[in-house]
């Protein structure tokens, strides 16, 4: 009955197609659903937290889950409010408006987005154009306990199935009044027995809207006093059968969430949804407490990977790597680093099995360059914490970002605890050439000398023997973070000892095992 008109309703949303990049991520998923395998695709927002809201957005006849999602642009809205959206694909591309065929789909789709993302199963909102629109009034009636609200578009049942949610429905309907698909006065009168059956006392209608826009061609309805609920209508003149985006009036996405997210099964207010401060010199959330919201995982190539916050960690689970380790990323962006200022990054981490894992501060657009200098950290299934220090060489910028790269090597690793801080500059040990004696000794007086104070960065001074780490080995790095070898002070000054082990003229960063402490040293020849 509905697919030559519903194909031609489809012609008129887009004429070309147009590519969008979002923080989140869409994908695919299937679920079996009575013994049938169903697919969807589900939008979440980048670290997305627990208990937030849920979408379901259901296409038109004829049309599929991508056509809706590109018609709809919920992206950006859900990124900013934080919470998931799917968008359901119909068997035949149409919806069982009259058995529990979908029903059943839709249940399914709750329980498989709280088991991925523990929503919050009091705001879960059901949605969709034509006849997803006439399956959000099915689910109503059907499923009503399980619905905060819906927001049929330019759809209704066109069996007049009668009202009969379990609980009263708050309503958000949209409609083109010169819709030639599903005709408008038609659908105005179903909407109407369901403000009789909730009790609504009154009407206000706003023309146009919104009041501030007096070019608009909508205008709202609205039906109070009804028996815990509302329902509007939100009438759009000289539109035909397709999902209003027109700026000059309204955005439909953006009427049909600031409605919904006033409502939840239990009557609790919206947990307001996490800001994020930009332009900051420390690491958000670096505890992973509860989300991993600001932090974003990338994947680039052959390479995949999942990753969501666990027990109070960032747990990433890498099942297929890339040709370099940034094939797997995650990253937070943001971050403000001050020309020629010092910083330490810092942050605890483990893995399933012995690896390595790479950690750059770097610019976060192309030419995406280096900071610090990419460092390797070797990781063990012991939790420990590790270190990087570097210079701040390049510009100030005020949205560069910490990377963490996976892409080795499959495999688990847990992070925690990550921070990044300003830091003085530390010290250089400054030795001239032939300030050892033949055994090694460092020349010079009592005021001259000091030992390492157990501080993360030892301050030392000219011509210093270490007296409490003499015979400790270090691992020495460039300026850069590069990992250069390893040297044993073997009671030698620092100089002396890097000359002998073959390091050239330069300076270098000098650490312990476990990095606890740090110190720069020069080698003048």
């Amino acid at each position: 009955m509905f697919g030559n008109l519903f194909a031609r309703a489809k012609c008129l949303l887009f004429v070309s197609a147009v590519i969008l990049f979002f923080a989140g991520t869409a994908v695919a998923d299937n679920i079996s659903v009575n013994g049938a395998n169903r697919s969807m695709t589900v939008y979440a927002p980048s670290g997305i937290e627990k208990g937030r809201p849920l979408i379901i957005q259901m296409h038109g006849m004829n049309q599929d889950a991508k056509y809706q999602r590109d018609a709809a642009k919920w992206e950006s809205i859900a990124d900013t409010a934080r919470f998931i959206v799917v968008f359901p694909e119909g068997e035949g591309k149409s919806w069982d408006i009259s058995g529990d065929k979908d029903v059943n789909f839709l249940k399914a789709i709750i329980s498989e987005m709280d088991k991925k993302y523990g929503i919050d199963k009091n705001r879960v909102y059901v949605s969709g154009f034509s006849m997803g629109g006439m399956m959000s009034y099915h689910a109503a009636n059907r499923m009503g306990d399980m619905i905060a609200a819906i927001a049929p578009c330019s759809g209704y049942p066109i069996s007049n199935e009668a009202p009969a949610s379990k609980r009263m429905m708050p309503i958000i309907h949209t409609h083109g009044t010169t819709d030639d698909v599903v005709n408008y006065n038609s659908a105005v009168s179903y909407l109407k027995k369901w403000t009789s059956y909730e009790k609504c006392a009154t009407s206000q209608v706003t023309k146009p809207y919104p009041a501030n826009k007096p070019g608009s061609a909508a205008y709202l309805e609205v039906w109070s006093g009804c028996d815990q609920s509302e329902i509007r209508l939100m009438s759009i003149t000289g539109k035909g059968h397709w999902y209003s985006m027109d700026l000059a009036s309204v955005n439909t996405s953006d009427e049909i969430w600031n409605f919904v997210k006033r409502f939840s099964l239990d009557g609790s207010d919206i947990a307001p949804a996490i800001q994020v401060p930009t332009n900051r010199d420390s690491v958000f959330n670096g505890g992973f407490d509860s989300s991993a919201v600001a932090w974003e995982l990338q994947l680039h190539g052959e390479a995949a990977a999942t990753g969501a916050s666990n027990g109070g960690k960032y747990k990433l689970e890498i099942s297929a790597v890339g040709s370099e380790a940034y094939t797997v990323q995650l990253i937070q962006h943001d971050l403000h680093l001050d020309k020629d200022q010092w910083y330490e990054v810092s942050f605890e981490a483990s893995a399933n099995a012995a690896r390595t894992l790479e950690v750059n501060v770097e610019q976060h657009v192309d030419p995406w360059t280096s900071y610090s200098g990419q460092k390797n950290f070797d990781l063990g299934t012991e939790n420990k914490t590790f270190t990087l220090q570097f210079q701040m060489k390049e510009t100030t910028d005020t949205d560069s970002r910490l990377s963490f790269n996976a892409g080795a090597s499959t495999g688990t690793v847990y992070l925690d605890n990550v921070k990044i801080k300003k830091i003085d500059a530390p010290a250089v040990v400054e030795e001239p050439a032939g300030n050892a004696d033949e055994n090694g000794s460092a020349a010079g007086n009592d005021d001259d000398k000091g030992a390492a104070n157990g501080e993360e960065t030892s301050v030392i001074s000219k011509s210093l023997l270490l007296k409490d780490a003499a015979h400790q080995s270090y691992s020495v790095y460039n300026l850069k973070g590069e990992f250069k070898g390893v040297v044993d002070l073997n009671g030698s000054t620092v100089s002396h000892a890097l000359q002998t082990a073959g390091f050239q003229k330069g300076i270098y960063m000098l650490k312990t095992q476990g990095g606890k402490k740090s110190f720069m040293a020069k080698v003048a020849k």
